[in-house]
């Protein structure tokens, strides 16, 4: 009997992309998209809020997801590539 045949693209694999994707997205809003001062600040006068450089911690996790979607992503295909040398 066959062995099923194992899939690249995995659950994991998605749900750790898209939660990267997200705070990415979350790293950008918070951080990327402020013109910070030397004092590492930025005053929004519309809204009369003052947003501080703390946001790049968001990086943290954004990095962390990737890394582990493409660490899920080189241990499929490894095994992948282990399991058609085996059939030879």
């Amino acid at each position: 009997m066959a062995d099923k045949p194992r899939r690249i693209i995995t659950v994991g694999f998605v749900l750790s992309l898209a939660a990267s994707a997200f705070f990415f997205w979350v790293w950008y809003e918070r951080y990327l998209r402020f013109d910070f001062n030397e004092l590492g600040r930025y005053y929004d006068a519309e809204n009369q809020i003052v947003y501080t450089d703390a946001g790049f911690v968001w990086a943290l996790p954004a990095f962390g997801f990737l890394f582990a979607a493409l660490l899920r992503l080189a241990i499929a295909l490894w095994r992948k590539r282990k399991d058609s040398a085996a059939a030879l």
